[in-house]
């Protein structure tokens, strides 16, 4: 997971990768996504945007990376490689479902189980309180498929850009952030509908997804972080410019 995509909006992206599938059968993939990330962050710049592109693909016959931007490195502005490591992010999205339907596999969770019965035993016991105490009776009847699926209605603390609290995330994204932060001031947000009435991505169900994870693998500990190793990040002094994914 060394492959992150930055995009700062979809519909020009979404239109610009409609292309690779026609051109797939002319030119090799590689060429054709490299193609696809320079035009993006053409495109991105021409808006305004300053952003960098590493995309990972892997397949049973394949795997490539390619790479475009540039990023500030020691205060000097290069172009990005495919060697640069960056931040997960998001990319933990992808991991946590393969570990639910890992559960699910095993027989220990059903994906029409609520996600409150496994997660509010944890929930009480490490931070005192219930998923239907934090989000209401609605959000609380949330499937652990519809969670999955963002299709739970659970609001994200990413909801409100520029409030107080996504700004000081933004403005200190090194700082090693308890999990029951985010938790608790998406909390304090309107759920967004009703469980399987609308799909909403919310980042903030994927944090309870986790603790479903932790409370299976782990049932006598505690939620632990990403466990972030200097060897596994990029020095914030040395790039300042990728704080926060």
């Amino acid at each position: 997971l060394k492959s992150v995509v930055i995009i700062p909006r979809v519909s020009p992206v979404m239109k610009v990768l409609s292309t690779v599938a026609i051109a797939a059968s002319a030119r090799s993939l590689h060429s054709i996504y490299q193609q696809v990330v320079n035009e993006v962050v053409a495109w991105a710049k021409s808006n305004g945007d300053d952003i960098a592109i590493q995309l990972g693909w892997i397949s049973k016959d394949l795997a490539f990376t390619v790479a475009s931007g540039e990023v500030t490195d020691r205060l000097v502005r290069r172009a990005v490689t495919t060697h640069d490591t960056w931040l997960y992010g998001s990319g933990t999205k992808p991991v946590t479902a393969v570990a639910v339907m890992r559960l699910v596999d095993a027989g220990v969770l059903k994906l029409n189980d609520t996600l409150a019965e496994h997660v509010d035993p944890f929930l009480r016991r490490d931070n005192g309180t219930t998923v239907a105490e934090l989000f209401g009776d609605s959000v609380a009847q949330a499937t652990v498929g519809q969670v999955v699926r963002m299709a739970g209605g659970v609001p994200d603390f990413e909801d409100s850009a520029g409030d107080p609290f996504d700004r000081e995330v933004l403005q200190d994204g090194y700082k090693e952030w308890p999990v029951y932060s985010f938790i608790r001031y998406s909390a304090q947000q309107k759920p967004y509908c009703d469980p399987g009435q609308c799909t909403a991505y919310s980042s903030t169900g994927y944090e309870l997804l986790g603790l479903l994870v932790a409370a299976h693998q782990h049932p006598a500990g505690t939620y632990t972080d990403l466990n972030l190793t200097a060897a596994a990040l990029p020095d914030p002094a040395r790039m300042p410019s990728l704080r926060f994914l």
